[in-house]
C-alpha cells in the first residue's frame, strides 16, 4: 500500500467524520384519528432506540474501541471533531454503545453505494412505547427538529422518512431498480452466449 493511497484514506476518513449527521429529532403523537372519525388527544412522545441499527459485522468486529474499560483514559489526549457537540466518549451514556461502538456513528461510516441515500437514525421500539399496539397510528403527529446539520453549503437535501421493515429491510426504491437492470443485463448476455454456442455446435 503506496504512502500516498494511506494518506488519502486517512484524509477521507477525518472528512466523513467531520462531516457526521448530527441533526436529532422527536416525534409527539398529538392525536388518534377513529375510523369513525373520532378525533382523541394523545399529546404523548414517541420513544426511539438508537440501538440495533447497525450491521452486526460492524459493531464490534470492524469498529471497535480501545482496550479498557476507561473511556476517558483511552482517548486522552485527543480532540474532538470541530462540528461535533460531545467528545466521542460522550456519545451515550451505555457503554456498549459509545464511542466508536456508537452505532449511529456506525451508519453513517458506512459508504451510501449512491449520492441519494438513507441512513438509518433509529428504531421505534414498541416495549418502549406500549399504547402502539400496530405500530404508529391513524392521527396527527409533531415532528420536532435540532436542526444541526447544514446541507445547503453543499446544494444538498435531506427528509425524515417513516418506514416499516421486513427481513429485507427497509423500503428501497433503488435496490429493486439495480436488481432489474443488473438482472436484465445477465439475462441478455446468457441468451446472446447461449446462441453463439448454439450456432458453433452446428458446424
Amino acid at each position: 500500500m503506496s504512502r500516498s493511497y494511506r494518506m488519502w484514506r486517512k484524509q477521507w476518513y477525518q472528512r466523513r467524520v467531520r462531516g457526521m449527521f448530527n441533526d436529532s429529532f422527536s416525534l409527539e403523537w398529538v392525536s388518534q384519528t377513529y375510523q369513525d372519525g373520532t378525533v382523541v388527544e394523545k399529546n404523548k412522545m414517541i420513544n426511539f432506540t438508537r440501538e440495533g441499527i447497525a450491521w452486526p459485522s460492524d459493531h464490534g468486529i470492524k469498529f471497535r474501541n480501545p482496550a479498557g474499560t476507561d473511556l476517558v483514559a483511552a482517548f486522552n489526549g485527543t480532540a474532538k471533531p470541530p462540528n461535533w457537540s460531545k467528545q466521542v466518549y460522550e456519545l451515550d451514556p451505555n457503554p456498549s454503545n459509545n464511542a466508536f461502538l456508537h452505532e449511529p456513528f456506525i451508519v453513517w461510516m458506512r459508504v451510501a453505494a449512491f449520492p441519494t441515500f438513507r441512513k438509518l437514525y433509529a428504531r421505534i421500539n414498541m416495549d418502549l412505547n406500549p399504547e402502539l399496539d400496530n405500530g404508529l397510528e391513524k392521527g396527527k403527529y409533531r415532528l420536532t427538529i435540532n436542526y444541526n446539520y447544514p446541507v445547503l453549503y453543499y446544494g444538498s437535501r435531506k427528509f425524515f422518512v417513516l418506514s416499516t421493515t421486513s427481513i429485507f429491510g427497509s423500503k428501497n426504491l433503488m435496490i429493486g431498480i439495480v436488481y432489474l437492470v443488473v438482472g436484465a443485463i445477465l439475462l441478455i448476455l446468457a441468451t446472446t452466449f447461449a446462441c453463439i454456442v448454439k450456432k458453433d455446435l452446428r458446424f
